[in-house]
């Protein structure tokens, strides 16, 4: 087996970054990305540094349940030790007492570093 062959892949990233989030491993997301990562979300366009990002993370994950996810129709374009990554999305689950089912198209782009890819910026555009 090749050091590249064992090279973890921007798909086992992803999939690792939805498992965290439903396992409220927030510790484990803060390591996947980069400090100076960017995310776009949602109708209002809204950007935030990771610093912001993961305050927000830890209150939405702190009270909700994401009780299923799935990613589906991965497409990933490799560049060197960056990775572009689209998919469909959805999550479904509560926060407090309130049902939450959210879906739309991700995109995130990957950087490879420190023997792993981390998430450099994030962007969802929501269906409905």
């Amino acid at each position: 087996m090749t050091e590249e062959s064992m090279r973890p892949t921007p798909r086992s990233a992803i999939v690792a970054w939805w498992q965290a989030m439903q396992e409220k491993d927030v510790d484990a997301i803060e390591r996947m990305t980069l400090d100076d990562y960017i995310s776009s979300e949602g109708p209002g366009g809204r950007t935030l540094g990771k610093h912001e990002f993961m305050e927000e993370a830890r209150l939405f994950l702190g009270a909700a349940e994401i009780e299923d996810w799935s990613v589906s129709g991965l497409e990933v374009r490799t560049h060197g030790d960056v990775a572009v990554c689209s998919y469909v999305w959805d999550e479904q689950g509560s926060q407090g007492s309130e049902e939450f089912d959210f879906g739309g198209v991700a995109t995130d782009v990957l950087v490879f570093e420190g023997g792993r890819w981390r998430h450099q910026a994030h962007h969802v555009s929501t269906f409905g």
